[in-house]
């Protein structure tokens, strides 16, 4: 994760300066809502240093604790201040599945992995600054998650089925 941050502060750095007098697209954004994108509740913010890449991190509670992540977004349609609808292609390492466990002696665990998946993004208003996100994602998770709900459906807890795909949504802010 500090590689992340280091690597991310050296392309806003170097990309700042050169395009900063690129107003089609605004280049920070800014967002707050649900699901692996959020890290649970929470918040997320990206940078876009050009119109058909941003860099994101996320924070917030996934009922069970604290968590966060990064991701990479490819914009197949690129970002620009004139259009309604932009996507991409995004890859994120973060939470991917928790657990809360009431009682007995296992505990409630969160589980970070891989996602891929695509971001839909809808702006509003005249300079298109905010709107909504929806983001389906494929979490690849590691073996020791398939592993601890074995473990407590075996135990005679209630588990609710592993979804092969997630939804994350949330309203952004950009400028």
């Amino acid at each position: 994760m500090r590689n992340f941050v280091v690597a991310l502060l050296v392309v806003m750095l170097s990309t700042g300066v050169l395009s900063a007098q690129d107003k089609s697209f605004n280049h920070f954004d800014i967002g707050v809502g649900m699901g692996l994108n959020y890290g649970g509740f929470g918040w997320s913010v990206a940078y876009a240093p050009i119109p058909f890449l941003s860099i994101e991190g996320n924070v917030g509670y996934n009922i069970v604790e604290p968590v966060g992540g990064a991701a990479i977004n490819v914009y197949i349609l690129p970002k620009n201040n004139t259009k309604l609808y932009s996507m991409a292609v995004k890859t994120m390492y973060g939470y991917n599945a928790a657990f809360i466990v009431d009682g007995g002696s296992f505990e409630s665990k969160s589980f970070y992995g891989l996602s891929v998946g695509i971001s839909n993004e809808l702006r509003f208003g005249s300079r298109k600054r905010s709107g909504v996100n929806l983001d389906l994602l494929v979490p690849i998770r590691s073996s020791d998650v398939e592993d601890y709900y074995d473990t407590l459906s075996d135990n005679g807890y209630e588990t609710a089925a592993l979804t092969p795909i997630t939804i994350s949504i949330g309203y952004h802010f950009e400028f």
